[in-house]
């Protein structure tokens, strides 16, 4: 069972994040599955961390779905 801080972060960053990611604390360890690939689960020791490597992961996905792309 999380904390109530725990718990408000986690609902935080489902909140922010919960349309490109599956996110959930599991035994003190903070857990992200993007949804189009859900076997990259990307794991952190804490909210903080997990936040900042979802921001990263989220940035190159980005770059990845704009290579190749038509220019106007």
């Amino acid at each position: 069972m999380l904390t109530r801080g725990a718990q408000t972060t986690l609902n935080d960053l489902r909140w922010h994040w919960s349309d490109a990611y599956d996110i959930d604390c599991r035994d003190g360890v903070w857990l992200a599955a993007p949804k189009t690939d859900p076997f990259a689960i990307i794991s952190r020791d804490n909210s903080g961390e997990l936040r900042e490597a979802i921001i990263d992961d989220y940035a190159k996905r980005a770059g990845r779905r704009t290579a190749g792309g038509c220019s106007t």
